[in-house]
């Protein structure tokens, strides 16, 4: 009797794992994306209170020549300042979003434009990469976990 029983529980739960279905991840990745673009074109306008959406509470936050900001408040400030600076201008361009089998966690890359004032005379443009690690919120929206952006020559 307990073989019988242990029989049909296995073959249930075989059963029922089969019949769950699988996420679209091509959806998602698009869904991703589309959250990555909504984003920069946030940022693009100087968005700061739509910009502080798309990060996580615990984000963290890896911009070139500062120290890691931890948390969406010191990544707040972090965007703050670098936006009181004259001059300053910083876009992106999304390429790619990668979305795990779990569909709870993903990625998106591409490649950014920094522009900022130095002087009076002189503006200093740099470009670059970035990642961005993201997970998706119990709301079901897209949140940036982990920034991290690389100055390159592209």
């Amino acid at each position: 009797m307990k073989t019988c029983i242990f029989f049909v529980s296995f073959s249930l739960g075989i059963f029922l794992t089969a019949c769950t279905p699988k996420p679209d991840l091509a959806s998602l990745e698009t869904e991703l994306l589309q959250a990555d673009k909504d984003w920069a074109a946030a940022a693009k306008m100087g968005d700061i209170a739509k910009l502080t959406t798309f990060w996580a509470n615990d984000a963290i936050n890896f911009f070139p020549g500062a120290p890691p900001a931890y948390g969406k408040e010191a990544i707040l400030k972090l965007v703050k300042k670098n936006r009181s600076k004259p001059g300053f201008a910083l876009s992106w361009e999304p390429e790619k979003a990668v979305v795990a089998s779990s569909a709870d966690m993903g990625y998106t890359y591409g490649s950014f434009q920094l522009t900022l004032a130095v002087s009076d005379s002189t503006t200093v443009n740099k470009g670059g990469n970035y990642v961005c690690i993201w997970k998706k919120d119990k709301g079901s929206s897209w949140k940036c976990a982990v920034e991290s952006t690389i100055f390159s020559s592209r």
